[in-house]
This record gives structure tokens, sequence and C-alpha cells, in this order.
């Protein structure tokens, strides 16, 4: 077993359908609205709101399985690999522990107009957590979030420009 920054959420069910709604209730109940309705407030170490939305879930828990060349696709409509990261999310917003290096990329949407990203890449984990920058205030939306490999970690260091290093304490008190 590896060691991780932070546990691997390990839910079960008898289908992968109910997994996945499973995994969503964790996603809505941690990111999107608490139990009793009330929308949540999350923010990064700097203390940017970060917008969390359900219809999100469907796109950042699943994957392309050629991402090289799947042009975003997503044609696996569930990943169970980045299911069990889900609470990883909101550990990398925090920065509470690891090596975390924030990139700034202009990316078009899909209606072509150029929109700021954030990502944020947990070093020791190769992590990867994809915000999008919203039209007014100090504010961002989560689009996506997963474990990459290390050409896509390379492919980030080339492709965005780099904003901060942010360097949580160790727990050894170093």
């Amino acid at each position: 077993m590896t060691d991780h920054l932070w546990p691997l959420l390990r839910l079960s069910a008898d289908t992968d359908a109910a997994l996945k709604e499973k995994y969503r209730k964790v996603y809505l109940e941690t990111y999107v609205r608490a139990t009793d309705g009330k929308k949540m407030e999350i923010y990064d170490w700097h203390g940017w709101r970060i917008h969390f939305h359900a219809g999100s879930f469907d796109h950042a828990f699943s994957e392309s399985s050629d991402y090289r060349f799947g042009g975003g696709f997503h044609d696996l409509p569930f990943s169970k690999r980045r299911a069990r990261c889900i609470l990883w999310i909101k550990e990398a917003l925090a920065a509470t522990r690891g090596t975390i290096e924030c990139r700034q990329q202009l990316r078009r949407d899909s209606r072509g107009r150029y929109r700021k990203r954030r990502v944020l890449l947990v070093v020791e984990e190769r992590y990867v957590v994809v915000l999008q920058k919203r039209d007014k205030n100090n504010a961002l939306e989560f689009v996506t979030a997963f474990v990459a490999d290390k050409a896509y970690v390379r492919k980030i260091a080339r492709d965005g420009g780099w904003v901060e290093t942010k360097k949580s304490p160790s727990l050894n008190g170093d």
C-alpha cells in the first residue's frame, strides 16, 4: 500500500451505477450543498471563493481512455481512480500538506473565448485541481481534479505560467 498525503475514499456498492451515485452524494454534500440545503462556502489558502456546481461531477469524475488524442472528450463515464481522491480537492485548496505549485493558463471555452484557469499541482501526489476564473471578484469555479502522469505534469509546467509555490509545514516540524 502506498502512502499518500491524504487518505483515499473507498466506497463500495453492488453496481457501478450505485457506486457512482454514492460518490456523487459525497461530492454534493462536501462541495455543493450541505445536508440542510445550505450552499457550501469553500475558500483556497488566499481566501478566494471556490464555486462548485452539481453538474461538474460528471466531467470531473469521468475520464478519457486516451487523453493525449481525445480532445477533452471523456468516453469513460465514471473513474473510480478519480473518485477515490474526491476529498483531496479541499485539502489541495487549503494547502494542508505537501508542495503545491500554482500555475496560470489561458484556454478557449466552447464559444472560442479565452478563459483564465488556475491549475494547482500537488507535487508529491501529481494531483491536479483545475479552477476557472469567474468574471467577477476573486472567485473561481471548480472544473476537474485528477492524478496526472509524469508526461502531463511536464505539459502543465510547459503550458502554464508559474504563479507561486506553496509549501505546507511538514508533520515532522521542519
